[in-house]
């Protein structure tokens, strides 16, 4: 078994739902490889903060044809800029997804517009994105995008 594996086999809550990994530093390869799993399947609420990610871990998650039933992402402080904000934004593979949680990331105005932009974006309850980069731009177009009125918790604050 692979350490992704154990990590499953141990993090996994008992009925399947949540998978809390918290700091366990995965790395981008790690993500990857978790995206691939069937675990997955069941996973409702997905807890990765402190995993070092980056860009490509989050694209192998929006990516994954094992995340359908999940619902609420946590992603904070995993060096995450616009590419994965952009492609988690525009994946088609996260339908149920209501609430993410992208705290303390590198975020950009291209991943914000992304964001404010998508279709996807509809369903959000909550978008935490405090603490990125993104400047007055990203700001205004998170703030004023029609896809985000129904977000009922809308963190875009910089400082």
């Amino acid at each position: 078994m692979s350490k992704i594996d154990d990590l499953v086999k141990e993090n996994l809550l008992e009925d399947g739902t949540i998978l809390h990994l918290r700091d366990k530093y995965i790395g981008i390869r790690g993500c990857m490889e978790l995206a691939t799993k069937e675990a997955l399947k069941t996973v409702t609420q997905l807890i990765l903060p402190g995993n070092q990610i980056a860009d490509e871990g989050l694209e192998a998650l929006a990516d994954s044809p094992y995340l359908t039933n999940l619902e609420a992402l946590n992603i904070n402080h995993n060096d995450i800029g616009d590419d994965g904000a952009v492609s988690l934004a525009n994946s088609e593979n996260l339908p149920r997804l209501k609430e993410v949680s992208m705290f303390g990331n590198v975020v950009g105005d291209v991943g914000a517009q992304a964001f404010a932009n998508s279709s996807q974006s509809k369903k959000y309850l909550k978008l935490d994105l405090y603490k990125n980069q993104y400047t007055d731009i990203g700001y205004k177009a998170l703030t004023e995008s029609e896809n985000l009125k129904n977000c009922e918790e809308l963190e875009v604050y910089r400082d």
